[in-house]
């Protein structure tokens, strides 16, 4: 089950996504020379759309871009009269989404509604943006059951910092966990939730971090995220090792790992290197149909916590 952390984690990741997102679709490609304005500015609506597994849907954001020379207000960006639809593939029935304007997103009120392991539910979004009347629609795939996080067989309680066995040698914390079948890719999200500058890690055994240093680049050292690809969805256990440089904090761990479908991992993998070596941009996997960026996809999670002492 997705905590209300979990998915505050989620929103959080995806606003920065979608953001860059925006600046992105004002690129345009060329000998090494990206030239920013109104001549390179196409209207889009940008969606930002994540499905769970028997959980209520809510948290669609359709906002729309922007060309990123301007300062618009924000909440300009918000498409709150646009026409949302989520349909269930396998029934083909529709069921509009309604607007929330406490939490600036769609959502579904009812109860009919059930998002279920291996279906294929449709995203349609139509609005007005400038005059012109845009459309966009994507497909997602929930994965399949199977993964969960195996708490017995994995080393997630307390450990001290780089902690060492009987023979010397460093410990680390474990995760196991079993894969959802045909699914071989997997995100992990590692948040210090004790993290101050206090509770630093200051005589860590990779870098000397200066304070000042540390105060610019606090979130670096508190968020980590790293992901498994290519993994044997047919094997009974997956094991994971938490690195010790992935914990730049003493004090308790929030890990999250996220089952994604094939939208979630393109786009996961492809949204930050937008970049050729000629210097020449492109957009990231998009897996929208029409006049749409973004992403729309099915995620399963799972959670658990683990302790650095001094």
């Amino acid at each position: 089950m997705l905590d209300f952390n979990m998915k505050r984690t989620i929103k959080n990741i995806s606003l920065s996504i979608i953001f860059l997102i925006n600046s992105l679709i004002i690129f345009s490609c060329g000998e090494g020379v990206v030239e920013i304005g109104q001549n390179t500015y196409i209207p889009k609506i940008v969606i930002e759309g994540y499905l769970f597994p028997n959980q209520k849907v809510e948290n669609i954001r359709i906002t729309r871009n922007f060309p990123l020379n301007t300062r618009p207000d924000l909440k300009s960006l918000i498409l709150s009269n646009a026409t949302v639809i989520i349909t269930d593939l396998q029934n083909n029935r529709k069921y509009p989404l309604t607007f929330n304007p406490q939490k600036f997103s769609f959502e579904y009120n009812g109860i009919d509604l059930i998002i279920d392991f291996d279906k294929s539910y449709r995203l349609d979004v139509t609005a007005d943006i400038e005059g012109r009347k845009l459309s966009a629609g994507s497909i997602t795939t929930v994965p399949k059951k199977g993964f969960k996080i195996l708490r017995n067989e994995s080393i997630l309680d307390s450990m001290k910092y780089r902690e060492r066995d009987a023979d010397g040698k460093v410990k680390q914390f474990k995760v196991a966990f079993t894969p959802s079948l045909d699914n071989s890719f997997y995100s992990i999200s590692i948040v210090a939730l004790d993290a101050t500058i206090e509770s630093f890690i200051y005589d860590n055994a990779y870098f000397e971090i200066k304070l000042d240093d540390l105060k610019k680049q606090f979130d670096r050292y508190k968020y980590q995220s790293k992901w498994l690809q290519n993994v044997k969805s047919d094997e009974p256990k997956i094991n994971y090792n938490i690195e010790w440089l992935d914990t730049w904090f003493y004090g308790s761990y929030r890990l999250v790992i996220y089952a994604g479908d094939e939208n979630y991992r393109l786009f996961f993998l492809t949204y930050r290197n937008v970049q050729e070596f000629d210097g020449n941009f492109h957009e990231p996997r998009i897996n929208i149909e029409g006049d749409g960026i973004g992403v729309f996809c099915s995620v399963v999670a799972d959670t658990a916590y683990f302790k650095v002492l001094k």
